[in-house]
């Protein structure tokens, strides 16, 4: 049966609910006993079974009474048979106390009596409270009437520290979370491999810290090190292994995560046995490696070793293992662009093919080759000469449509070009880094790199089976410009070149007289016709009729910018961390949703703790309602008072929802990182912007203003919807000017309707404003007449 509830027991129940964690709570236990056997002190300690030396930590006190030290091992005298024995109830008189028995408590005043009642889930020991009498000793059946609170205890100590760990529990995995978030959005800031590959090490190594991270790629079917980030003397970077010559490459036949935590494993003294012992090299002493996986296929290994402050471990194969997929699906997006980039290559050079072969114009086809494989080639300048009797004569330059007399940029080339002539093969030429590898350079080259600051060059001969045809010459300041794929490129676009070249200089030489003379004849016949002169003089008098008669209709031209309408902050009610975010950017919300959660536990803690003394006030309210007692009208307005504290409890737990206040949608960025932080009273949690009507802002040049009025009729139409045009009325044109890029412009705003949300904020367009029907020759040749009288004003004036 069980035994009723006191109210003493009630009142503990309730201060215990509204105390946060287990050491308040086992202050507030400490505090109860206190109250109930008063001249006293009390210690309340947990118990920890599987560290002996400390096995008693004091977590909560009451009275006058410190810990020192904090913790007590299981040897102690008076405290040793509530672990040898079956925990009872102890009580010790004076006489059997030794001041060396509570040395772990600092105590002012002379100790008649210590009492240890054991604190029990089940059977299970998991504390006791000390109670230190200063006059008297306790009764047994004294302490069995607090054997209640002493339960209740109990059981909200385990429930906060099990809740407490959930918490720590919840807060470890949100911080991989970001950490794999974080690697994520590394990893995917570049999509050039080699910049991948390097960065992939690096990152695994802040995420799981360690004394170096290796990354095997497969090339075939042997595994290389690639990159690497650490100190590990058994490795080096652009080694090989196969099956049987490590465990890396074993694990990757197995395709099967490999967790080597015994230094004496064979598998880490084979490694460690090439290590020099006069190089003081750290061996490897435990070991992590995963495979990475692709499409089902395994493409790499991910090897971690020698874990910093201790072993490698099954969480750490588990946080390894994640990475490794968002690693793989890094490296297979770096891997698409690389093979997008030599398709690109390839489409370009049969884009610039087509451009060759479409022209026999000899300079419009050297532009062409010296300008138009620049997307694809990484070059900063890009020159053509042609042979003239043995010697290069400078043809075209990348980026000048002429080439001027005199210019700097054209003489230095031709010293170059001077050089080259005697050159008969390809010349590839780099001038390394002070720590770089040497290279020969000769002199003019030299002097060349000095005065313009590139600091390689490229030169490939154009020549056929009738000699050299001329020197294609790309340059840059970054020594490493081409790889592979670009050098095979340019040897295909110069054997094209050479025979492009080729065909426009002999059809060069071909006469095109017989085509230009019977033109020529039919012009100056047509000019010495008398009727075709009065024909002239008819249309034209017919143009400035239809000038002054026609009516056309004018509009005015402007830039469209949808501007926001309205733009809603939701903060933080109160301090505290975000627990849980519900909505992204982008998403479209309804008012009330709920788009985040902050941290409510204290809030839920004082709920429950109000609501416990507003049930308390109600049983007492019935009681003396049910007796007739007088102070029924008083108790009634306690409860009262307690139930409006419940509803202001409970508005501020419904608080610690952060609800969107409007239909919109979110436009606040990467919102789901805010989960984790902290947030101080009125600082911004998220945006949301409503969508339901939208201000079109129009920029009208300031030579158009005085045309304009409220409520001419506008025409407009956005980048983002091309096929779609908007139509509304000006509401009003602003009175004052903005200074634009040499201009100045005012602005018309055009309210529209968006009831589809399709109009967002910041959206550009054009929009035509009009102003109605006006003669031709108003609309056509207003603004050269404006532009004419200015001139004609500045130069004369009066």
């Amino acid at each position: 049966m069980i035994s009723p509830v006191n109210d003493a027991a009630l009142e503990v129940g309730a201060q215990l609910l509204a105390a946060p964690d287990a050491v308040m709570r086992a202050s507030v236990l400490a505090a109860a006993i206190v109250a109930q056997l008063q001249n006293c002190a009390c210690a309340v300690h947990r118990f920890n079974s599987e560290d002996l030396e400390n096995a008693w930590t004091v977590i909560g006190l009451a009275g006058d009474v410190s810990p020192q030290p904090a913790s007590t091992g299981s040897g102690n005298r008076l405290m040793a048979p509530l672990v040898l024995e079956s925990p009872e109830t102890l009580i010790y008189a004076g006489a059997e106390i030794l001041r060396e028995d509570y040395s772990h408590l600092q105590i002012s005043r002379s100790v008649s009596s210590i009492a240890y009642i054991p604190l029990l889930q089940g059977e299970e020991l998991i504390g006791a409270a000390e109670i230190l009498t200063f006059s008297g000793t306790p009764r047994l059946q004294d302490l069995q009437a607090i054997a209640q609170i002493v339960q209740l205890g109990s059981t909200a100590i385990l429930a906060s520290e099990s809740s407490e760990a959930q918490r720590q529990d919840l807060l470890d995995s949100v911080h991989r979370m970001s950490q794999l978030y974080d690697l994520e959005k590394s990893l995917n800031a570049t999509l050039e491999l080699e910049a991948v590959t390097a960065l992939i090490p690096v990152k695994a190594a802040a995420m799981l810290p360690c004394q170096a991270i290796h990354l095997w790629m497969f090339d075939g079917d042997i595994l290389r090190l690639v990159s690497t980030h650490g100190d590990d003397s058994t490795v080096e970077t652009g080694m090989t292994q196969v099956p049987g010559e490590g465990y890396v490459a074993d694990m990757a036949e197995e395709g099967e995560a490999l967790l080597i935590a015994d230094a004496k494993d064979e598998r880490l003294t084979s490694r460690n046995a090439h290590l020099d012992p006069d190089l003081d090299a750290t061996p490897v002493t435990n070991a992590l490696v995963v495979p990475l996986m692709q499409d089902e296929a395994e493409i790499g290994v991910l090897e971690a070793i020698n874990k910093e402050d201790g072993v490698f471990d099954d969480d750490d194969q588990f946080l390894m293992m994640s990475m490794a997929e968002t690693i793989a699906n890094a490296l297979k997006n770096a891997s698409l662009m690389h093979a997008e980039r030599k398709l690109e290559i390839l489409k370009a050079l049969v884009h610039v093919s087509g451009e060759i072969t479409s022209t026999l114009r000899l300079d419009r086809l050297l532009g062409i080759i010296a300008n138009s494989p620049q997307h694809v080639l990484p070059y900063e300048r890009c020159a053509i000469a042609l042979d003239q009797r043995g010697k290069l004569q400078l043809k075209a330059v990348s980026g000048m449509a002429t080439l001027p007399l005199g210019d700097i940029t054209v003489e230095r080339l031709n010293q170059l070009m001077r050089w080259l002539a005697s050159q008969t093969e390809l010349v590839h030429l780099r001038k390394a880094d002070d720590n770089g590898e040497h290279q020969e350079i000769p002199g003019p080259v030299a002097e060349y790199f000095a005065a313009t600051g590139y600091r390689a060059v490229y030169a490939m001969p154009l020549a056929d089976d009738q000699g050299r045809v001329g020197m294609l010459i790309y340059e840059s300041s970054d020594v490493d410009f081409l790889d592979v794929p670009h050098i095979e490129m340019i040897k295909i676009l110069a054997a094209q070149a050479t025979v492009a070249i080729r065909n426009a200089m002999l059809y060069r030489d071909v006469p095109l007289i017989s085509l230009i003379e019977p033109m020529m004849k039919k012009k100056q016949v047509l000019l010495n016709d008398r009727r075709t002169r009065w024909m002239t003089f008819g249309v034209l008098f017919g143009c400035a009729l239809l000038l002054c008669f026609l009516p056309l209709p004018m509009r005015i031209t402007g830039d469209a910018v949808v501007a926001p309408q309205h733009l809603v902050t939701i903060a933080a009610p109160v301090d505290g961390n975000i627990t849980s975010v519900y909505a992204h950017e982008g998403q479209r919300v309804a008012q009330g949703d709920v788009l985040g959660a902050m941290n409510d536990w204290q809030w839920r803690a004082e709920l429950a703790s109000t609501e416990a003394k507003y049930q308390q006030a109600m049983l007492v309210m019935q009681n003396d309602l049910a007796r007739g007692a007088a102070q029924s009208g008083a108790d009634r307005e306690q409860a009262e008072f307690l139930h409006a504290e419940v509803v202001r409890a409970r508005t501020r737990v419904d608080d610690a929802k952060l609800r969107s206040p409007i239909d919109g949608i979110v436009v606040t960025p990467d919102l789901q990182n805010v989960a984790g932080k902290h947030l101080d009273a009125g600082n911004a949690f998220a945006q949301v912007l409503d969508l339901s009507s939208a201000l079109l802002q129009i920029s009208i040049p300031e030579q158009d203003t005085v045309l304009m009025s409220a409520g001419e009729r506008v025409a407009i139409k956005l980048d983002s919807y091309p096929q779609r045009t908007w139509r509304g009325a000006v509401s009003v044109v602003s009175p004052e000017a903005k200074a634009g890029d040499g201009d100045r412009t005012f602005t018309a705003e055009v309210p529209l309707s968006n009831a589809d949300a399709t109009l967002r904020a910041g959206m550009t367009g054009r929009a035509k404003i009009s102003l109605g029907w006006k003669p031709a020759g108003y609309v056509l040749l207003r603004r050269p007449a404006l532009w004419a009288w200015q001139i004609l004003w500045n130069w004369i004036g009066w």
